[in-house]
């Protein structure tokens, strides 16, 4: 072994070689300044021995520790040989593969020490020492750019090993993000990545029925997961139909995540589609305790204001570029809030519209549609015009009183206006039962608007009472071609339809339910005879053998299907009118409750006299017994949606 210069003088006995020589034999036989100590290294000057052994003499003048440097034993190179960038990112790529085949195999046990080690030579520890010293940023660049393995294209569903981690993590963020207001319930937490996927693909189908959040085929749930958390919690929410506990337990807290937004000040295009979709599918999980679909309506809206989405020109004031998927989102997102507040605002006449027709509306349905990044894009414009033609009915019969001059030139013009928006998309709307249901509402709607209408001048012209009874014919007759619709619907598309498909059909029979048992007397209008409560019994029936039957019955709990066969059993006994002590059933007006006992709607008044009248009064109308029976009010629609009657 070659000496070293620290080390202790040889004996007297043996000749030494003078100082030159030694330094010549080390030089001859190391490779540069390899026996240096680390200090004359760092300063690149030359290291003589002191005669203090293990001190040279520049760390003994200094007074500091004279640290050995420990040579490396490798074999001499070529004087040609240079350490070119690319010669240093090889090695680095061979290390980064070799640390990954260590680190997968075990990990590592204690974490690398900042100083140099005290290796002795040994060849084994070359990589740790290398992987330790630090190295240029372009080269770092390149190494890290070149060992990235190859990618791997990601297949439907996830592999299911690496399920519940991903899972698990995505829910510990969310109950991060509600620490403040409790735990995140356990039974969300046993939803894995698979079982979001699978979520994933049925919102798809969704979105037939309300095409303003859609979802790209080539995003995943770890896409969501990682990028839009809000809107995977919404898909969550509103595709778990299939589990009531699931879909209940998602909901609220949903809402709890949502305050928690809204109180930081968020304001992103997660948030507002999170908004929406949860939104639109809101009456199956329709909590009347909670906060009011409106108020919901309201968030998206100010959202939208935020984000520049109402603004013209939105290329220059949107901080979204126009051509970027994310841009086209938040048009979609706009429209939806659009189609929300138009439709929603036809249940309350008398609320203001948060949202009314602008072109930037129209623009953004004429690029969506001629950009055509989904199919459903192309009914948009159709979607659009049908929400302000709805706009234009209720603005025109605003004034409950008319001339019936002007009440049948203006129904003329907008019966007119709805056919040709009809007769221009028969191809959308047999491809898209949303577009077809949403045309036969508004229609409905009209008829339902201008028979409200009272004729100032009706007793000096002969023709206004005929007028009159035409509109209650026509509208009869429009609201049975929009249950006959609904009644082609199979089981499993009841479970797509959006909120406002829903409330059109509620407001379809609480129309067809006054028409029965409200409507003013006119010469040639009598309900009985046209068996209105008959045409009320076929479709309530229809609708209530094909819609779904509850999956998971829950105590104290109905969803919305089970719902609607309570409230329209409700409905179908009130409709019922038979004279005299008869009654709907012919027994006591009784009907069945949830719990199943029955009971009977006159079981709070006194006991009847032989001739069918109590204290020498006529029975009461069930409604009078019950208020919330009364189908000639307009807060109806709402109690049937919450489950209030």
């Amino acid at each position: 072994m070659i000496g070293h210069p620290h080390q202790p003088a040889p004996a007297a006995s043996e000749p030494q070689p003078p100082p030159s020589a030694v330094t010549m034999e080390a030089r001859e036989s190391r490779i540069g300044n390899a026996f240096a100590c680390e200090r004359c290294r760092k300063h690149k000057v030359r290291c003589v021995p002191s005669d203090t052994a293990g001190i040279c003499q520049r760390c003994q003048k200094a007074r500091v520790e004279c640290i050995e440097h420990v040579a490396r034993r490798r074999p001499a190179k070529p004087r040609n040989v240079v350490q070119t960038p690319t010669r240093v990112a090889d090695m680095e790529r061979k290390l980064d593969k070799l640390s990954a085949i260590v680190t997968a195999a075990a990990a590592p046990s204690s974490a690398p020490q900042p100083s140099l080690p005290p290796v002795t030579g040994v060849a084994s520890q070359i990589a740790e020492f290398a992987q330790r010293t630090p190295t240029p940023a372009p080269i770092a660049s390149s190494a890290s750019a070149t060992s990235v393995p190859p990618v791997v294209k990601t297949p439907i569903l996830p592999n299911p090993g690496s399920t519940p981690e991903s899972a698990l993590s995505f829910w510990e963020s969310i109950s991060d993000t509600l620490s403040e207001l409790g735990r995140l319930d356990p039974v969300i937490r046993s939803i894995s990545v698979i079982h979001m996927q699978l979520l994933l693909e049925s919102y798809r189908t969704m979105t037939d029925y309300f095409p303003f959040v859609t979802i790209p085929k080539d995003c995943f749930c770890r896409d969501l997961i990682q990028q839009r958390p809000l809107l995977m919690f919404s898909v969550l929410t509103a595709a778990s139909y299939d589990s009531a506990l699931l879909q209940l337990t998602l909901s609220r807290e949903f809402r709890k995540l949502l305050m928690v937004k809204i109180m930081n000040g968020e304001k992103s295009l997660d948030l507002l589609q999170g908004l929406l979709v949860f939104i639109a599918w809101h009456h199956h999980y329709m909590d009347s305790q909670a906060v009011s679909i409106h108020m919901l309506l309201q968030m998206c809206i100010g959202i939208a204001g935020d984000l520049g989405l109402d603004s013209t020109p939105a290329s220059a004031k949107s901080p979204f570029l126009r051509d970027n998927v994310r841009d086209r989102e938040a048009k979609r997102a706009h429209l939806g809030c659009y189609y929300l507040a138009t439709n929603l605002g036809m249940m309350d006449p008398g609320r203001t519209r948060s949202i009314a027709y602008s072109p930037i509306l129209g623009s953004y349905a004429s690029e969506l549609a001629s950009t055509w990044e989904h199919p459903s894009d192309t009914v948009l414009p159709i979607i659009v015009d049908t929400c302000r033609f709805m706009e234009d009915v209720e603005e025109t019969f605003k004034c409950q009183s008319e001339q019936a001059l002007v009440a049948r030139s203006q129904f003329k013009r907008l019966n007119d206006k709805w056919d040709s928006i009809k007769s221009s998309s028969k191809q959308q709307a047999s491809d898209f039962k949303t577009v077809q249901w949403l045309q036969l509402a508004a229609h409905v709607h009209l008829h339902k608007l201008a028979t409200t209408l009272e004729l100032a001048d009706r007793d000096s012209n002969a023709w206004a009472s005929g007028f009159q009874l035409s509109l209650r014919i026509t509208c009869l007759r429009s609201i049975e071609q929009f249950l006959n619709n609904s009644t082609q619907l199979t089981s499993g598309q009841y479970e797509y339809l959006s909120l406002t498909d829903w409330l059109h059909l509620i407001s379809a029979l609480h129309k067809l339910g006054k028409l029965t048992l409200h409507s003013s007397p006119i010469p040639g209008w009598d309900p009985a005879e046209l068996q209105l409560s008959k045409t009320f019994d076929y479709f309530r029936d229809q609708l209530s053998a094909q819609m779904p039957r509850l999956r998971e019955p829950l105590e104290n709990h109905e969803d919305v299907f089970e719902r609607f066969r309570r409230i329209t059993a409700i409905m179908k006994t009130t409709l019922r009118t038979v004279p005299g002590r008869s009654s709907p059933n012919a027994s006591t007006f009784e009907i069945a409750t949830g719990s199943g006992r029955t009971v009977s709607l006159l079981q709070d008044l006194p006991p009847l006299k032989m001739d069918g009248v109590a204290n020498g009064d006529p029975l009461p109308a069930p409604w009078k017994v019950i208020p919330q029976c009364d189908m000639s009010s307009t807060e109806f629609p709402w109690k049937f949606l919450m489950g209030t009657i």
